[in-house]
């Protein structure tokens, strides 16, 4: 149940975050439903990076926060490149400036959801088993 309520959270906050890029990048599209889509296909991608993550990095209780950060941060900036590759498409609006800075609001977006995390409720940092 913890993990089903993480997922959740996880997912709202991806939808929310997808809806804030298209209302100025695709505004004719920036419906709930075209959110919920690019929210949906975020979560995929980091459960793709996550499971990556998992078996290819090893984890010890010590220096996790510094590693949890260093792991996490270049992951997710990958992550929600794709997705402003993929909302802007061709419509030209945005700009190289817009895009760094929404990226870098959705890295905040994943960290601070991953506190909904059973790890995170627990006070502990979950590398390699929170979902991207």
């Amino acid at each position: 149940m913890a993990y089903l309520f993480y997922v959740a959270i996880k997912l709202i906050s991806y939808i929310a975050w997808c809806w804030v890029a298209l209302r100025p990048w695709r505004p004719s599209s920036a419906g709930v439903i075209k959110a919920a889509g690019l929210g949906l296909l975020r979560l995929t991608i980091g459960v793709v990076f996550g499971i990556a993550i998992f078996f290819s990095v090893p984890t010890k209780p010590e220096d996790v926060v510094w590693k949890y950060i260093a792991i996490y941060a270049p992951v997710r900036l990958v992550e929600w490149s794709i997705l402003a590759f993929i909302i802007d498409g061709d419509s030209g609006v945005k700009t190289t400036f817009n895009s760094v800075l929404w990226c870098l609001g959705g890295i905040v977006v994943s960290f601070v959801a991953d506190f909904a995390s059973p790890e995170g409720i627990a006070g502990h940092f979950c590398v390699g088993r929170c979902l991207c």
